[in-house]
């Protein structure tokens, strides 16, 4: 149900027991009563008008702006009409008039129409005493009519502002539950995300309807706190340390969430991403925990108010609290995958990672040169100085190559000592000089062989791999310590 709906329920629930109300006033003043009939017919008249407008704005009909108090109006007249042909005060009729200002005040009307209608009534009370006047209308009538239309205000006023209290709640809690069902529809999309971070943030500034959204994670062993994903603000990346007094740092340290909704610049942490996203003037900082841990602040601004317990505020702690799990997971599967395509010893990508690259080069029709490096004598090195030894060559070897490649080339252990290079767009003297380089970085006395083939075209990948095996075949046959080219 929408919020439309909730503002039309009431004109529609209300109209009839009102309408019976009146039909039942007009048809008791008929007992015991002399009738003065052409003014009856004229408010029966008059009655039936009021509950045909009545009706047609319950049906959404008529759905003009003063279309309640016309329509009360009417129903006034009638009602003055009716005590009128009933024999004035005591005909009894008078009170029949209260109904309209508490239909008004339940159709949630604005005060301008309630305002309109209190004047109406006070017409009603008081021009029959100050223009008929006695026997029908005696002055001392004066009292009980100013009484009634006081109540009637009272009563009005009152009522006006329990329906708005009343609907403004039915509002917020449809509000509330659109959220809710957008945030358990995002989070299963969160679960996943490849940029969950960026995702949050994203979903917390589109739920929320916020204008930003920044996120806090600790870095340097917890010493200070860095954005790792900014939603709707053209910044740059910021830090804070964890002991400067902020209320980033405070929702981090506690645990607690923040709404700032007064001197909000003398707390943010960062002044230029609050400048850069317009000086929102409500900002909640609202802590990511996993547990009783904080690992993180989300911090949304809203450009106008909010307040602490509205919807807006509930979706982002709500957002929040999956956030930890969302996080963890995708950086879960980012470290699996690393692990699952690294070689644990030296830290360079496995043979599953190298035949991935090189199919992704192949499908990207770029030129590359395969290598294959193998480090000369590598067994006798580790029968004469042991295991241990062995594994530090091939680490030390490995990180001074690895320093060696330009961003794009890329250097696999394939197995045991021997390790693949891809060069990518590469001619065959810079391969050349940058494999002789290589070369050059072998430590603790040892040498490396080196075979080489440039890809022909059309030629696929297995191909161009096992013609620079044959190459470095060749180097370790020529006497070790070389480089060959694939002929």
């Amino acid at each position: 149900m929408d919020a439309d709906v909730s503002r039309r329920m009431p004109a529609s629930v209300s109209f009839v027991p009102f309408a019976a109300a009146a039909v039942l006033a007009w048809a008791t003043v008929l007992v015991g009563t002399s009738i003065e009939w052409t003014l009856y017919a004229i408010a029966a008249a008059l009655l039936l008008l009021s509950c045909v407008l009545g009706a047609l704005r319950a049906m959404h009909v008529w759905t003009a702006h003063y279309s309640g108090t016309l329509t009360s109006l009417v129903f006034l007249a009638a009602v003055g009409l009716l005590r009128n042909s009933a024999g004035g005060i005591n005909s009894g009729a008078g009170v029949v008039a209260l109904m309209p200002v508490l239909y008004i005040a339940l159709l949630g009307e604005g005060r301008r129409q309630l305002y309109m209608l209190l004047l109406g009534t006070a017409v009603f009370y008081l021009a029959p005493i100050l223009i008929v006047g006695p026997p029908a209308y005696p002055h001392s009538q004066y009292r009980a009519a100013l009484l009634t239309v006081a109540v009637s205000a009272i009563i009005g006023v009152a009522t006006q502002r329990l329906v708005a209290s009343v609907r403004h709640q039915a509002v917020v809690a449809l509000d509330r539950e659109r959220m809710l069902e957008q945030v358990n529809t995002l989070v299963r999309r969160l679960s996943n995300s490849r940029q969950p971070r960026i995702d949050v943030c994203e979903a917390a500034m589109k739920i929320g309807e916020a204008c930003a959204a920044v996120l806090y994670e600790p870095i340097q062993g917890a010493k200070a706190l860095r954005t790792t994903a900014i939603v709707g603000v053209e910044a740059e990346p910021a830090q804070l340390p964890i002991g400067r007094r902020c209320a980033v740092t405070d929702a981090f340290r506690s645990g607690w969430p923040r709404l700032i909704t007064e001197d909000v610049e003398a707390e943010v942490g960062s002044l230029e991403l609050w400048r850069a996203s317009g000086m929102p003037e409500s900002v909640l900082y609202e802590p990511i925990m996993r547990g009783s841990e904080p690992v993180g602040v989300l911090v949304v601004g809203w450009p106008a108010r909010i307040e602490p317990t509205g919807p807006r505020a509930t979706v982002v702690a709500l957002l929040a609290h999956e956030a930890a799990a969302v996080i963890d997971r995708a950086d879960t599967l980012v470290e699996l995958t690393d692990l699952a395509s690294t070689d644990p010893l030296t830290g360079l990508p496995n043979r599953r990672a190298w035949d991935a690259r090189l199919q992704q080069a192949l499908s990207a029709g770029q030129r590359f040169t395969i290598a294959m490096l193998d480090l000369d004598r590598f067994k006798d090195f580790n029968d004469a100085h042991g295991h241990p030894a062995g594994d530090r060559l091939l680490k030390e070897t490995a990180a001074a190559w690895r320093e060696q490649l330009r961003v794009g080339d890329m250097l696999a252990r394939l197995g045991g000592e021997e390790f693949g290079l891809l060069l990518l767009d590469c001619d065959r003297g810079s391969a050349i000089e940058v494999i002789e380089r290589l070369r050059k970085l072998v430590f603790h006395g040892q040498t490396c062989s080196a075979g080489f083939a440039e890809r022909r075209d059309g030629e696929p990948c297995e191909a161009v791999t096992a013609r620079a095996d044959t190459a470095l075949y060749e180097a370790k046959a020529s006497g070790r310590d070389r480089t060959c080219m694939s002929v």
